[in-house]
């Protein structure tokens, strides 16, 4: 049975980002690494965030998230039932707001920022297939 083990997210600066989806969408810390290059947040899908110099060292190449450039082709996604007082928390906390929340025809409400380097961020109310 193959099941999805983590997401992570490359960064700059992985304690302000760590800081930063703690204030913006409530997450807590699980773990951070002495030298600060990563860090794990709580939940049923680990979320790391990996310094950006550590992952070019390992040898993979990838092209850095940045607020000014498109972002990438993947989003992160977040479960809320208060997807509207997620969404002014986010907004508040510094994302930039793309899409209020709107309910979608399946009946789910759903919004989008992006994060402090550019990521896409959906917050959404929970659904099930």
């Amino acid at each position: 049975m193959t099941r999805l083990g983590f997401v992570l997210l490359y960064t700059r600066d992985v304690p302000a980002k760590l800081a930063f989806y703690e204030r913006a969408f409530g997450v807590e810390r699980a773990f951070v690494s002495a030298e600060g290059t990563y860090a794990q947040v709580k939940g049923e899908l680990p979320l790391g965030f990996v310094q950006e110099g550590f992952a070019r060292a390992s040898g993979a190449a990838f092209t850095p998230s940045r607020p000014d450039a498109p972002p990438a082709g993947i989003e992160i996604g977040f479960v809320f039932d208060d997807v509207a007082a997620a969404y002014r928390r986010a907004v508040d906390a510094g994302c930039v707001a793309l899409k209020p929340p709107a309910e979608t025809p399946w009946g789910q409400i759903v919004a989008y920022v992006r994060d402090d380097d550019g990521v896409l961020v959906e917050l959404c109310t929970p659904w099930s297939v």
